[in-house]
């Protein structure tokens, strides 16, 4: 991704591919941030493409006061630089809208999540532990294993100003 060029960002009108992205990775498109409930249906989402309409990365987030909460980021082709690209946008678009920080929220399980958000300069901010086993009582079809078959039952709040 060094040829910044060769690419553009732009919020998403269709929402299609990232919901269908949420729903193989997660089992729904709604998420969870401080125990309160999104549908990335109905927040703001950006894409980041390459100049020939290939979708490079996809983002969904919100903002709750001063918060900007990042609900999904999706890279299609890890280890590009794309997830850093958008994030980046996604800040930016938080920060205009008033936002003095960012919040994301990963599962028990998504280790690489946990090191991507820490490189890019985000701390933990809250543990929920059992979150994501009681957040099953109202999405049942949520994954019960991820990463490396790790089972996913607790929420780990992270968070960068910005």
């Amino acid at each position: 991704m060094s040829d910044r060029e060769s690419f553009r960002i732009r919020p998403l009108d269709d929402k299609s591919e990232l919901l269908a992205l949420m729903m193989a990775h997660w089992g729904s498109h709604r998420m969870m941030i401080g125990l309160n409930t999104y549908d990335c249906a109905e927040i703001e989402a950006l894409g980041l493409f390459a100049a020939a309409g290939e979708t490079l990365a996809l983002a969904s987030w919100t903002t709750r006061g001063d918060v900007g909460l990042l609900c999904a980021l999706h890279a299609l082709k890890p280890g590009q630089g794309a997830a850093v690209l958008l994030l980046d946008a996604v800040k930016q678009a938080a920060k205009a809208g008033g936002a003095t920080r960012l919040r994301a929220m990963v599962t028990n399980d998504n280790l690489p999540a946990m090191a991507f958000y820490q490189k890019q300069g985000f701390r933990f901010s809250g543990l929920y532990v059992e979150a994501i086993d009681h957040y099953r009582s109202v999405i049942p079809t949520i994954i019960r294993t991820g990463h490396q078959d790790i089972p996913v039952r607790d929420a780990l709040e992270l968070e960068i100003a910005l």
